[in-house]
């Protein structure tokens, strides 16, 4: 079996299951015990797997964000503000828990197996269903996967190795995944701030073509290391979509996507009765388009980022860090003249900034580090504490200075608990006790985003947000 597909929840009886896990963290073999036995699989045949998840959950918090609109028209050098039109400093509560009830990442998967070689390989085709409402397709993942001694071949619209090889402390948060779960449905992210552990480049749910290679060594004696590579031809092309190399969307402003899009991994996994260990380095390049190909001052810096993450366990307890490093991945490649933008201040009285530019040589430093702790007892409940910080330099510096640009920079703590109610069937709390993010240069990012794009450019200065989420957790 593939190391990815090792389970990361740590049990009390000392026994990790080598299921396959090809949605997104839930084992595609379905964990109700509609697994193929053994006999079964030495007799052959065809065998029709079911599984599926969703999570219910109602928010109760408040995220307090103030925002301004820049515009500059067409035929026009001036920047407008339009912060009144649209709504300037405004302060979004959510004070009613009925309100904000909703269905995250909720998925139903049919899988299809055939063995062939006398049962020593396997070959499947797996459809996965989404009701998640942020997910524009119905269809999230189609593939076929063919399992071999030699290793594990995927083909379709389905995950990549970053998804899949990751070792890290998500793999045991609780509640909806900590700093990497539902939070990001409630929270409005400061401009320039990354606050969730991804790395740029990420090819999500798009059509491509992932190997993994079987397992080097004994992962119960002195460990199993296993290597994976995909590759995604366009990350904005997801099965049912059409490939569009020119725009990825309707909307100008939404973020560029990769052409030819090539991710590797390498993960240890070690195994003893009590202590167990996973390490992964996981790397994405790609050739980045930018979002308005016809603006030449919109060229942005490939896709290349690398992350590194362990995890490990003893008995009950667990304890993971990740680092990502995305460099200048995704930043403007232009140098841009200097800017000097004009705030309006609550009396009406406009105050000019001092003048900045923005320097393509001093952008970057992109990173994401995220850590937790957890106390897990498998199909019983489980607590984590989970803490993320990233940060990266703008590219905006003064003209007439030398030295680090100005800094975005982001830092959350989430505490989340669930215990089981029944077999498939959990009850969850998750609380955002501190997100806090800020960019002293978002009215540079603004003015210069208003001005190469001739559209209204939305900047968020700060944020600031605590919520609790509660909930049911149902798969089968």
């Amino acid at each position: 079996m593939p190391l990815f597909a090792l389970k990361e929840n740590p049990s009390s009886s000392n026994v990790k299951m080598l299921d396959k896990k090809w949605m997104g963290g839930g084992a595609t073999f379905a964990s109700s015990g509609k697994v193929p036995s053994s006999k079964e699989k030495e007799n052959g045949g065809f065998s029709l797997l079911l599984s599926g998840k969703a999570s219910f959950t109602m928010t109760l918090g408040q995220n307090k964000t103030d925002y301004t609109v820049l515009f500059t028209p067409p035929s026009s050098g001036s920047v407008f503000n339009l912060g009144g039109l649209f709504g300037n400093g405004e302060k979004i509560y959510s004070h009613v828990a009925k309100s904000q009830l909703n269905v995250n990442n909720s998925q139903f998967m049919v899988r299809a197996e055939q063995p062939f070689f006398s049962n020593e390989g396997t070959f499947a085709v797996f459809i996965a269903f989404t009701g998640d409402p942020d997910n524009k397709q119905s269809v999230r993942e189609i593939a076929a996967e063919v399992d071999t001694f030699y290793g594990t071949l995927v083909l379709g619209n389905t995950k990549g190795i970053e998804n899949r090889a990751v070792a890290g402390p998500v793999s045991f948060f609780r509640g909806t995944g900590g700093t990497d779960g539902a939070m990001s449905r409630f929270l409005n992210p400061t401009t320039g701030v990354y606050m969730f552990p991804s790395m740029k480049g990420d090819t999500g749910v798009s059509t491509k073509i992932v190997f993994f290679s079987p397992n080097f060594g004994d992962i119960k004696r002195f460990g199993a290391v296993q290597f994976g590579l995909s590759y995604a031809p366009n990350t904005s092309m997801v099965g049912e979509a059409k490939m569009n190399t020119a725009f990825n969307s309707k909307d100008p402003l939404k973020a560029s996507f990769d052409m030819n899009s090539f991710a590797q991994s390498v993960r240890y996994s070690l195994e003893k009765e009590l202590f167990g260990i996973s390490m992964s380095f996981v790397r994405i390049h790609g050739r980045t388009r930018p979002a308005i190909p016809q603006q030449p001052l919109l060229r942005v810096y490939s896709n290349n980022s690398w992350d590194l993450a362990m995890n490990t366990h003893y008995g009950p307890w667990c304890l993971g860090v990740e680092y990502i490093y995305n460099g200048r991945s995704g930043f403007l490649k232009n140098d841009l003249p200097s800017l000097t933008p004009s705030l309006t201040l609550d009396n009406g009285v406009k105050e000019k900034l001092p003048s900045m530019m923005y320097s393509s040589n001093s952008c970057g430093k992109n990173y994401t580090f995220n850590a937790g702790l957890g106390y897990v007892l498998k199909n019983q409940w489980g607590v984590s504490l989970g803490y993320l910080r990233t940060g990266s330099h703008t590219g905006f510096v003064r003209p007439d200075q030398e030295g680090n640009s100005i800094k975005a920079k982001g830092s959350a703590w989430v505490l989340s608990g669930d215990r089981a109610l029944v077999d498939g069937v959990e009850c969850f709390l998750e609380v955002a006790i501190s997100y806090k993010m800020s960019n002293p240069a978002w009215p540079y990012m603004g003015t210069a985003g208003a001005a190469l794009t001739k559209l209204p450019f939305p900047t968020t200065p700060s944020n600031s947000a605590a919520a609790v989420l509660s909930g049911l957790k149902v798969k089968f």
